[in-house]
């Protein structure tokens, strides 16, 4: 039974091979004349912006680069942008990068027109009233969907909180995603942000409205990213120079960034959230940790979306139970994190003392609210230890703290 069903994407999506070539005629076809470009000093260094600056001047698109965007961008790095892109007289926005660089570009956009804190337009507080100049995205990761998503993420440095920020205003007018940008990627974060867009994937396709029919599309786009990110990854991770690999995984990600907004997230991102928050453990990493844990204790609640991601991942459940279906999907995923060596939750040093803070804060997060099975703060916390004690003896294992 569907009620209410919807899908939306505002974002026009060119994928292919060197598509982020079309950035200065993307931009003079909108009547741009001056760019700024987001990024970070790592694609500078890594030579990625070549071909897109030399397509802005051979359309005669004047720029200015903004290159002091950090991992797990705080709301000072909005300010600055928003500061730089008003003192050079710009009309436009190109964000080149991973989630961060795509997250603080659609944010310092949205406050070039808007009044206040960044982080007063967290969920379920002010709204925006105005759109920001055009933003152009150019994704050089496989895994937030930042490219594609009116949603961005950004960090409370005054609380160690990440903020959900989000409105149909904040969706770039087009996305340039092209695998080429992603051939150079190290393994460990190809790895991180794989994981994320499977993540992703798993968890839109498993959460409270999916279940409720909210959008049979988004089912349809993120079974599917399961599907094409399960099968590359590995491959993708130990031969980065694979263009097909490359290209199947992005477009994997790219659909579960079009597929997730639609019908929300669930644990694994409402636990990942704090970790970056408190301890600036990145994003992918947190998720790829966690996803197994959080996979295994939603099984219950819908044991036949879990038996198709056991499918889509490869597995074989021909005579299996309903929950057996389902756990070859846990399984699938903890092959997969393994294979591509993503760090354990214990090397990061969590203090004990913060365990009962991150579970507070995941408690608070808004994913915890679309998870499929209804979660407590013991919950949140159980599933924390779960993780940090994973593979240790008895003697490491971290005390089971109580609920306060």
């Amino acid at each position: 039974m569907l009620e209410n069903s919807q899908f939306l994407c505002a974002t026009k999506i060119v994928i292919g091979k060197n598509v982020s070539l079309q950035a200065g005629e993307v931009l003079a076809s909108r009547n741009h004349k001056k760019v700024m470009v987001v990024t970070d000093k790592g694609i500078i260094n890594a030579g990625l912006l070549k071909g897109i600056l030399e397509s802005l001047a051979s359309n005669n698109i004047e720029y200015i680069i903004f290159d002091e965007v950090p991992p797990n961008p705080p709301s000072a790095t909005v300010v600055k942008g928003v500061e730089v892109f008003r003192a050079n007289g710009c009309d436009s926005f190109i964000a080149v990068g991973g989630g961060s660089a795509m997250d603080a570009c659609k944010t310092i956009s949205m406050m070039t027109v808007n009044e206040g804190d960044i982080n007063e337009y967290d969920i379920g507080g002010k709204e925006f009233t105005k759109k920001g100049p055009d933003v152009i995205t150019i994704p050089t990761t496989s895994g937030t969907g930042s490219e594609v998503t009116q949603w961005a993420v950004i960090t409370n440095e005054r609380k160690n909180w990440k903020s959900s920020i989000g409105s149909p205003l904040m969706a770039p007018v087009v996305a340039l995603v092209d695998p080429v940008m992603t051939l150079g990627l190290p393994p460990a974060i190809t790895a991180a942000t794989g994981v994320d867009a499977l993540t992703h994937a798993i968890e839109a396709y498993t959460t409270r409205d999916a279940l409720n029919g909210a959008s049979p599309f988004a089912d349809v786009l993120n079974l599917e990213a399961v599907r094409l990110i399960g099968a590359n990854l590995r491959e993708a991770y130990a031969r980065g120079e694979n263009y097909e690999a490359r290209e199947k995984v992005m477009l994997g990600s790219t659909m579960a960034g079009v597929g997730f907004p639609q019908v929300g997230l669930g644990n694994a991102h409402a636990l990942a959230h704090p970790l970056g928050g408190h301890y600036d453990i990145p994003h992918g990493v947190a998720n790829a940790i966690l996803l197994p844990y959080v996979m295994k204790f939603n099984l219950i609640a819908c044991p036949g979306r879990f038996a198709d991601i056991a499918v889509a991942m490869g597995e074989n459940i021909d005579g299996l139970s309903p929950i057996e279906a389902a756990e070859k999907a846990v399984v699938a995923v903890q092959r997969l994190v393994k294979d591509t060596n993503i760090p354990s939750l214990r090397s990061f040093n969590i203090k004990d003392s913060d365990w009962s803070i991150l579970a507070e804060d995941a408690l608070k997060d808004m994913n915890s609210q679309t998870n499929p099975r209804k979660t407590s703060y013991q919950d949140l916390l159980n599933l924390f230890h779960e993780a940090n004690n994973a593979g240790v003896t008895e003697e490491q294992k971290t005390p089971l703290a109580q609920t306060v």
